[in-house]
C-alpha cells in the first residue's frame, strides 16, 4: 500500500537527523503527545508540509509539531507555541485567526489567535475512546450494520494511536473533517471540541486511504487509494464514490467550480468538468509524485511535486507545463501570497518565488 501517508512519512523521517533535536542528555524517548514542539533557530529554513492564509499572514505546518507563522509580508517567520511534537501534515484556517492543523499521532489541533498558539482537541488515545463508544452506542441502540466499522476502528487503534490525520477541511467556525489512513473519517459539529466518527457516511467498504479533503466550488470532495474521489451528497448525509479509473493513490484536489483537478503518485493528473461524473487524463511530462495544487487568481491552476517541479496550466487543468525546478527543495504545498510572489513549502522550509 503506497499512498500518502507513505510519501509523508518518507519526509519526516529524511529530516529527523537534520531537524533541530533535543539534547543529549534528553535521549530517552518522550512520547511527541505529550512534549510540546522544541523551538528551533530559523524555524522558516525547517521541513514544512503545508501553508494556510490567516487573515494577512500565512500559517505553515511540518515535522514534530513545528508550526510558524509569517508577517503580512511574508518575509518574517516566527515559531508558534505547540503542545506536541508529533508530526503536522494539514492545516487550514478558515479566518484571520481561527485555524485548525493535523498529522501523526491522531492529533487535532485548534488555534484561535492566527496561529501563534495552539491547543490539543483530539488524539490517538481519546479518538479510540471517543470513536468506540460512539458506535458501541449506536450499536447498542440496534443499528448491528455499524459492527463493521467498530471493528475497523479497533483495528487502527490496535497498534496504538500511531496513524495519522491526513487532512483537515472546515466548512465554517463549527463544521468540520478529517480524514486519514485506512478509511478513517470524522466531523465535529461544535467547532472540534468533539468528534464523531463517520466511517458509515462514505462508500468504502474496503476502508482504503482517505488523503485529502476539499470543498471546491461549493462541492465538498475526498480523494484517496485507488484513484478513489468521493463526493458530498448532502441530503444522503454521504461521501458517494466517482473513481477516476486510475488504480494508484490521488494525493490531492484542487480547481473551481467549472473544472477539478485530482493528482497523485507518480505524477498522474486527472480532470473533471462535471464534477467528477467523468474524468480525463491530464497531458503533463513530469512523473514525480504531486503533493499539492492551488488555482490562481488569475485562473490558472499551479501544482507541485516531490522533484521540486511547479507544473501550469492555463487551460483549467487539461495540460500541464513544468516551470523552473526549485533547487534541491522536493516540494509539499503552495500558496499565492500575491501577483508577484508564491510560497512554496518543503524539505528545506518556506521559499519565496516570483513567478
Amino acid at each position: 500500500m503506497i499512498d500518502m501517508l507513505w510519501v509523508r512519512t518518507v519526509f519526516s523521517a529524511s529530516v529527523l537527523l537534520g531537524f533541530a533535536a533535543r539534547s543529549a542528555a534528553a535521549a530517552d524517548f518522550v512520547d511527541p503527545m505529550n512534549a510540546p514542539a522544541v523551538h528551533a533557530p530559523a524555524p522558516a529554513t525547517q521541513p514544512l508540509i503545508a501553508l494556510s492564509r490567516a487573515g494577512d499572514h500565512m500559517v505553515a505546518v511540518g515535522v514534530r509539531g513545528m508550526v510558524v507563522t509569517s508577517d503580512a509580508s511574508g518575509t518574517k517567520w516566527l515559531q508558534a507555541n505547540v503542545p506536541v511534537e508529533s508530526d503536522l501534515v494539514a492545516v487550514q484556517f478558515i479566518d484571520a485567526n481561527n485555524g485548525w492543523a493535523c498529522g501523526h499521532n491522531g492529533v487535532i489541533l485548534h488555534s484561535t489567535d492566527g496561529g501563534h498558539s495552539w491547543v490539543r482537541q483530539l488524539d490517538g488515545n481519546s479518538a479510540r475512546t471517543e470513536f468506540e463508544a460512539y458506535y458501541n452506542h449506536k450499536i447498542a441502540a440496534g443499528d448491528a450494520a455499524l459492527s463493521t466499522y467498530l471493528a475497523e476502528i479497533q483495528l487502527n487503534f490496535d497498534a496504538g494511536p500511531t496513524l495519522p490525520w491526513l487532512s483537515v477541511w472546515f466548512d465554517d467556525a463549527q463544521t468540520g473533517y478529517v480524514v486519514g489512513s485506512f478509511g478513517d473519517l470524522a466531523i465535529t459539529r461544535d467547532g472540534g471540541k468533539t468528534w464523531q466518527p463517520w466511517l458509515d457516511h462514505i462508500d468504502n467498504p474496503n476502508f482504503y486511504d482517505l488523503n485529502a479533503i476539499r470543498n471546491i466550488g461549493g462541492q465538498l470532495y475526498i480523494v484517496g487509494e485507488q484513484g478513489g474521489v468521493y463526493v458530498f451528497d448532502p441530503a444522503a448525509q454521504k461521501f458517494v464514490a466517482r473513481p477516476t479509473g486510475y488504480d494508484g493513490s490521488l494525493f490531492g484536489i484542487t480547481g473551481t467550480a467549472q473544472a477539478v483537478v485530482v493528482f497523485g503518485m507518480r505524477g498522474n493528473i486527472f480532470y473533471s468538468g462535471d464534477q467528477g461524473k467523468t474524468w480525463n487524463k491530464s497531458s503533463s511530462a513530469a512523473s514525480s509524485s504531486i503533493m499539492a495544487g492551488a488555482v490562481l487568481a488569475d485562473g490558472r491552476f499551479v501544482l507541485v511535486n516531490v522533484a521540486g517541479d511547479i507544473l501550469v496550466s492555463s487551460d483549467e487543468g487539461k495540460t500541464f507545463v513544468a516551470q523552473p525546478q526549485v533547487q534541491g527543495m522536493p516540494l509539499t504545498d503552495f500558496a499565492e501570497t500575491d501577483a508577484h510572489h508564491w510560497l512554496l513549502t518543503g524539505l528545506g522550509g518556506i521559499k519565496d518565488v516570483d513567478p
